[in-house]
């Protein structure tokens, strides 16, 4: 008996984290678009990981496992490598979907033409206690190539992406630390066009266990993604001046102040006049972020 392949495979690589993946598989699973599967790719968790997914006893879930701990975007790459769906979604171990999230895209896909490759929606950020931090609508769809090298705010949970985007620009880059998404999507963003929902389908949590907390993570993977693509960046000195400013205040706030002073001299050296700026940033704005950056509880980053 030939069995149909399901035409939506979603991704969540998860380690460590029992205590927040089963509301993120719920998610899925309780999806209004039955036709996907879930592969949840273990990231050698020592926790009740296994027992978790095996828990819901649903035929659509895919468990894999990796020996040792490789990292979430290995995980991902597990994940997509054994996808079988036309279309892939991911979700992180902590986020969740709105029940009509896939029902929406995959119709959305319907109406448009072969060359869009991903198409995202607006997100919520969250704090773990569920109260709201802030709404993230989608604004950009076409040709983002340019937008996409300033920066994305498409976040993590929320595109769906044709299977053969993967196949034409290869998959998650796991020398990066951070920076993972924007990096993928600006390589999609190379070869295909993108699209939205303009509806709030996916639920981004906040907690201090995250990248977006963590220095030892944001600064060698913000470093690594400049010069990954500091070619491209320095056709648009007035982009790569951002991200030369933006590595310089992420050191500032860190400590580590010799690499604060090379990100800004490098800034310096296209933008002569961006020095009042960074002057300014550093006598009104420093003091501030590193007050709330204390309580944020940055993990520190140190040099190497």
């Amino acid at each position: 008996m030939n069995h149909k392949a399901p035409l939506v495979s979603v991704v969540i690589p998860t380690h460590n984290r029992s205590h927040l993946v089963g509301r993120a598989v719920a998610s899925v699973l309780g999806q209004t678009y039955p036709d996907l599967e879930l592969i949840v790719v273990d990231d050698a968790s020592t926790d009740d990981t296994a027992g978790v997914i095996r828990g819901f006893g649903d035929a659509r879930i895919r468990y894999l496992r990796h020996d040792s701990n490789l990292g979430a975007p290995a995980a991902r790459n597990t994940g997509i490598s054994n996808a079988v769906g036309d279309y892939i979604a991911l979700l992180d171990d902590d986020d969740q979907w709105y029940p009509r999230k896939l029902e929406e895209q995959v119709s959305k896909f319907t109406r448009v033409p072969e060359t869009v490759g991903l198409i995202y929606c607006g997100h919520e950020l969250r704090r773990e206690d569920g109260g709201l931090v802030r709404t993230y609508l989608p604004e950009d769809r076409g040709d983002v190539r340019l937008r996409l090298l300033v920066g994305t705010t498409i976040g993590s949970p929320t595109p769906l992406i044709r299977r053969v985007c993967f196949q034409a620009v290869g998959l998650f880059d796991e020398t990066l630390k951070s920076c993972q998404d924007w990096d993928m999507w600006k390589r999609i963003s190379d070869r295909y066009e993108f699209d939205y929902v303009p509806d709030v389908l996916a639920i981004v949590y906040q907690h201090e266990r995250q990248i977006s907390s963590d220095f030892s993570s944001m600064i060698p993977g913000r470093t690594r993604m400049v010069e990954k693509h500091l070619a491209e960046f320095s056709r648009h000195p007035e982009i790569l001046v951002i991200h030369l400013k933006r590595l310089g205040k992420m050191h500032c706030i860190n400590g580590t102040w010799r690499e604060a002073i090379h990100w800004f001299g490098e800034a310096l050296k296209i933008a002569p006049l961006e020095i009042f700026k960074i002057v300014a940033w550093c006598l009104w704005e420093l003091p501030m972020v590193k007050l709330s950056s204390r309580e944020m509880r940055f993990k520190r980053y140190q040099q190497e």
